[in-house]
């Protein structure tokens, strides 16, 4: 079973003001409508899933730079573990609420090591809390 914990919602309506603008979804709701139009919104749901049957994981890829217009994610991000030999699996993460390459490369190492179960602390506490979103420019959905 899959746990949604974070997305962002975007108005589909061509002729809204508010039209493909993000709006991070903190915490996740499966229902969004648009502030200005009043119709419901498309929600994008941050998503991660295995690629391969091995446990270990040598590669996760982060899916950024969602492009609300076309639904599409257009950049990303890799880190890779060197030090496993051999075939492996890989992992795919999809978030919409990512926008730079450093936070998706910062966001992909620590998935990399969370999933390979490394001695060091992985924590996801240094991800965006909604106040550090409104700085960066997002509204947040209420």
């Amino acid at each position: 079973m899959t746990r949604i914990r974070r997305g962002a919602a975007h108005c589909r309506t061509s002729d809204c003001r508010e039209h493909a603008k993000l709006v991070p979804l903190l915490p996740f709701a499966l229902e969004f409508t648009c502030p200005d139009c009043r119709r419901p919104a498309a929600i994008e749901a941050e998503f991660g899933t295995g690629l391969g049957v091995s446990q270990h994981y040598n590669e996760v890829r982060v899916y950024f730079g969602f492009d609300a217009a076309t639904r599409t994610y257009t950049e990303v991000a890799l880190t890779q573990d060197e030090t496993l030999v051999g075939q492996h699996s890989a992992y795919a993460f999809f978030t919409p609420l990512v926008r730079d390459r450093a936070e998706a490369e910062r966001v992909a190492s620590l998935l990399l090591g969370k999933l390979n179960g490394e001695r060091r602390a992985w924590s996801l506490l240094g991800h965006a809390t909604s106040e550090q979103l409104r700085r960066e420019g997002w509204r947040i959905a209420s």
